[in-house]
């Protein structure tokens, strides 16, 4: 009887091969009566479990194939892509990691094991993994796209359109390929292209969540935020636990100024895949908005440091509410806090230490991305912050008389370099460059040394940088160094949030796509100047989509003019 095994097996991958699972596992389950220890029966047999939503039934069926024949390295793929399916992202790591110690060039597990590092926050790792499959196998149109999924999430635009690109061509066709390209395009603000990538993804999977999210998001790059709203929401429908869905549906929901929503969206941003660092959540509960006063708070770090600098600005409302306000954030941030939240305990928080919130006693805990939430609920209800970083006056002090002794009739700060589409040139900047009577101080983090000493050469406009201050380490310093400046041009970065606490004139060139922070002020076409919502010192300045910012430039250096005039300050 035991001779019948083979035919059986044909039959059940024929089956298998035409959809008909049913058959196929009842095939593969009497191959393993007549032969226990079948590797491919066992192995195929975990495949239809994986493709019937039994992924802890089916990893166990791989391993067992494993054990049969411990070089069956399809089952070391499928296993972790089981193990993926549970959430146990580490041992599917190592699933893949036996895979290419089995074959070095394997490139299905060298891309797989890039989707599971890119969920594990690990973006290097990830993308290292996806690059060594496409060394492998030019042609793997899977790693092609992962790696322009990861480049878009990174704001590499052109460079993901490059991959997306070879991933179309070894894949004519594909939906989800054309719907990612398409995603991209509308970043790098080519909308026309972007339409027609994303309709025919859209016609081959009209249900598609990934789709469906994907012009939501190209909506939202090319500012039409209503349709962004409808796509992200099909999305959901059709994936209600679609984390990065729910995410982006928060930012154009405060992108339309609709912030109960928004907020409450917002919350998803935790299990969204491309949320670099999952929180530790304390252990204390989480604030609800109830009365603070007597109460003592955590409010622990999150998100970039732009944004830890914009959100701190509502501490001083919940101290004034009576709240005891404990405050673990990046240690660059700690003197600088220290100084500006004077009651408050503020203590230096680095992942991979033990957090305060594991020996501390707290009534409540909240992230610090949760307090305008709470204290910032409804567009009517907002107002500015006023002036809240408090700086090292006589750090400040000394900067500003170096930089006065430079000439001019105004010290002003500069900022324009980012990945797209934030960044600028400074050839773009020169209507506000070559204005007379300005000293201008480079605020700009990372070595740019080239390009303004190519600015100098050939239009002898002077930048100058100082050397004691770097705006990535030493946050209190440039803190102190914005404060020396009369007024700042910059793009939204760093250099923006500081200005904005310490109080400084700003005059901000916002991206062609809406920005969620500033609830449709600065962010909608013909909308520009614009008040910034946070901070009355600073002004938003818009570019329009697929346009050099050649008038939104022109109405800074207006703005510069006549605050340099006679009373202007």
């Amino acid at each position: 009887m035991a001779d019948a095994a083979p035919d059986i097996l044909a039959d059940a991958l024929a089956a298998h091969g035409n959809g008909d699972l049913n058959r196929a596992e009842t095939l593969y389950r009497r191959v393993l009566v007549l032969e226990p220890t079948n590797a491919e029966a066992l192995h195929n047999l975990g495949a239809v479990g994986l493709q019937s939503g039994h992924p802890a039934a089916a990893a166990g069926l791989f391993r067992q194939a494993l054990v049969a024949d411990p070089g069956y390295n399809d089952a070391y793929c499928n296993l972790g892509l089981a193990l993926r399916a549970q959430g146990l992202l580490e041992e599917a790591a190592e699933a893949y990691g036996e895979a290419i110690d089995t074959d070095p060039n394997m490139a299905e597990a060298h891309s797989n094991l890039g989707v599971v590092r890119q969920e594990q926050g690990a973006f290097d790792a990830a993308a290292d993994s996806y690059r060594e499959a496409i060394r492998i196998a030019p042609n793997l149109a899977d790693a092609h796209c992962n790696l322009g999924i990861l480049l878009h999430e990174q704001g590499a635009l052109q460079e993901a359109e490059e991959c997306l690109a070879l991933a179309l061509e070894a894949a004519p066709g594909n939906p989800i390929v054309e719907a990612n390209l398409g995603a991209v395009m509308a970043g790098l603000e080519r909308h026309e292209d972007a339409e027609r990538h994303l309709k025919k993804a859209l016609q081959r999977l009209p249900q598609n969540s990934d789709i469906l999210f994907n012009i939501g998001r190209a909506a939202y790059a090319g500012g039409q935020l209503d349709r962004a709203v409808k796509f992200y929401r099909l999305a959901i429908e059709n994936a209600p636990e679609f984390a990065a869905a729910h995410h982006s549906l928060a930012h154009a929901l405060l992108a339309r100024g609709e912030l109960a929503e928004g907020w409450r969206e917002y919350d998803w941003r935790w299990r969204a895949k491309n949320f670099a660092h999952p929180p530790q959540i304390p252990r204390f509960p989480k604030w609800d908005g109830s009365p603070p006063a007597g109460k003592r708070m955590l409010i622990w770090d999150e998100q970039g440091v732009g944004d830890k600098l914009l959100f701190a600005g509502l501490i001083p409302e919940l101290q004034a509410a009576g709240a005891e306000c404990v405050i673990e954030t990046d240690p660059r941030l700690v003197c600088l806090f220290r100084r500006s939240f004077a009651a408050a305990t503020v203590v230096p928080f680095e992942r991979g230490q033990k957090a305060l919130a594991a020996t501390g006693d707290f009534d409540f805990q909240l992230p610090i991305g949760d307090l305008p939430r709470w204290l910032r609920p409804e567009s009517r209800q907002f107002r500015p912050l006023g002036r809240y970083l408090r700086v090292d006056d006589g750090l400040r002090g000394a900067m500003d008389k170096r930089y006065r002794d430079l000439g001019g009739e105004i010290v002003a700060g500069i900022s324009w370099a980012s990945k797209p589409p934030k960044g600028v040139s400074l050839e773009a900047l020169l209507p506000v460059l070559s204005l007379p009577g300005v000293t201008w101080v480079n605020l700009q983090y990372g070595d740019h040394a080239g390009e303004i000493e190519a600015l100098r050469s050939d239009s002898g406009i002077e930048i100058h940088s100082d050397p004691s201050i770097d705006p990535i380490k030493d946050l209190d310093g440039f803190a102190a160094q914005v404060a020396a400046m009369d007024a700042v041009v910059t793009i939204q970065n760093t250099a923006l949030y500081v200005a904005g606490g310490v109080g400084v004139p700003t005059f901000a060139l916002t991206a062609p796509a809406p920005d969620w922070r500033w609830f449709g002020r600065g962010g909608r076409m013909g909308e520009t100047p614009a008040q910034d919502p946070w901070h009355e010192n600073v002004t938003l300045f818009k570019r329009r989509p697929g346009e050099a910012p050649v008038a939104a430039v022109a109405k800074i250096a207006d703005c510069l003019r006549q605050l340099m005039a006679p009373g202007g300050q």
